[in-house]
């Protein structure tokens, strides 16, 4: 299952359409994988914003000399803790 924040301001939209903005947003940058859309609604207009993940979805990660699969397979909380980690410095 897909976790995307979505994040509707000024107004409501049916869950029909809000899928198919993060429809859009997966096919505009379909090598990135798409982490957040931001809809600001102003009448019949609406700003849309996409947030992307830095790290291409096919990249198989390695950590301490084992591959623990790619990063596009991983849920939210592991993607954060992937890109939260802080390196060793060996001097």
């Amino acid at each position: 299952m897909e976790n995307i924040e979505v994040t509707v301001i000024g107004g409501d939209i049916s869950p029909v359409e809000r899928q198919e903005y993060i429809e859009r947003g997966k096919k505009n940058k379909p090598d990135m994988v798409l982490t957040a859309v931001e809809i600001v609604l102003d009448g019949e207009y609406a700003d849309v914003t996409y947030r992307y993940s830095d790290i291409p979805p096919n990249m198989t990660i390695c950590i301490g000399g084992c591959m623990i699969g790619k990063f596009g397979s991983f849920n939210r909380g592991k993607q954060a803790e992937y890109l939260g980690r802080v390196p060793n410095s060996i001097n």
